[in-house]
């Protein structure tokens, strides 16, 4: 049994790591949209594309999480690359 958990938890582990590398990877094609909404003064939120990602996960999802659940995740992951976007507006010369 406890070979089992073992095993079950590396797995999980490598899954981890990946997450992990794909949100920053999300993160970092965030700030190159960001820079391009800089430069063409474009608003760093945008409620409906937000809205969209999220619809379009909701259709994605097989489960076993549950739509709220995932709805959750993708919005905390969301906010953060938003909050990524503005962070690098303040720093860039106007």
């Amino acid at each position: 049994m406890q070979n089992d958990i073992t095993t079950l938890r590396k797995q999980i582990d490598t899954i981890d790591e990946q997450l992990l590398s794909l949100i920053n990877e999300r993160a970092s094609l965030a700030i190159e949209i960001g820079d391009v909404k800089n430069r063409i003064g474009g608003k760093t939120y945008d409620p409906t594309r937000e809205r969209f990602i999220l619809e379009q996960i909701d259709d994605l999802n097989k489960g076993p999480l549950d739509k709220g659940a995932v709805e959750e995740i993708f919005a905390t992951i969301i906010t953060a690359c938003r909050e990524i976007q503005i962070r690098e507006r303040s720093n860039s010369p106007r």
